[in-house]
């Protein structure tokens, strides 16, 4: 957890909550979630696109498939702003909740502009650190963060078009899915990452006292 106030834990089976699907529901997310696992994987198909000897983007040119790709980070969202977990505290739809829970009933992935989502990828090993999602602005659009194994999601919660930048990886149907390339060891994220362990680090000796 990337927040001061939060003591530290362990999670080896991931997060859950468990309040907010009823047994009948939790199947329509199921065809979703595996989808977006088996197209997201550690080493995903296609070449690095490179500057020099820096990974700058990914391109994934094999068929994929747009609407279960979209409707996952969809879903991802909309489960996120109804949960009751400590993890997903900071994510709220707003007046967007509704619309989320409306294209996921209608099993609609929208078009591309709308819940707009863009994706990077770490290239180092040491980048698969989740932390908890979180809101920002891009440009002074709204979007949510999400960290996913190695990837960050941004899904844009705003009826205002992605930034120009963003168009160019924004998810489409028929095209390549493209990727940002970012490095972990220069990013905000490392540095971040590094003042947790300090403060886990920290949490330790004042106990060992």
């Amino acid at each position: 957890m990337n927040n001061e106030e939060t003591h530290p834990k362990r999670t080896p089976t991931g997060i859950y909550d468990r309040t907010i699907l009823c047994a009948g529901c939790e199947p329509l997310f199921g065809p979703w979630d595996q989808y977006a696992q088996d197209v997201l994987t550690d080493n995903p198909p296609g070449q690095p696109q490179k500057v020099g000897d820096r990974i700058v983007g990914y391109e994934v040119t094999g068929p994929w498939r747009y609407d279960l790709v979209k409707l996952f980070f969809v879903s991802l969202a909309w489960r996120a702003s109804v949960s009751t977990h400590s993890f997903y505290a900071r994510v709220r739809l707003g007046r967007y909740e509704e619309q989320a829970k409306a294209m996921l009933k209608e099993t609609r992935p929208g078009d591309p502009q709308e819940f707009a989502v863009t994706l990077a990828r770490f290239a180092d090993p040491i980048g698969k650190a989740v932390l908890d999602p979180h809101p920002e602005k891009i440009e002074g659009v709204n979007y949510v963060r999400f960290y996913l194994a190695g990837y960050v999601a941004y899904v844009k919660v705003d009826r205002r078009p992605a930034p120009q930048f963003m168009s160019t990886f924004v998810l489409a149907p028929g095209g390549p899915l493209k990727l940002i390339g970012r490095e972990f060891m220069q990013s905000q994220e490392f540095q971040l990452a590094k003042s947790i362990v300090a403060r886990q680090q920290s949490l330790k000796r004042k106990r060992a006292l």
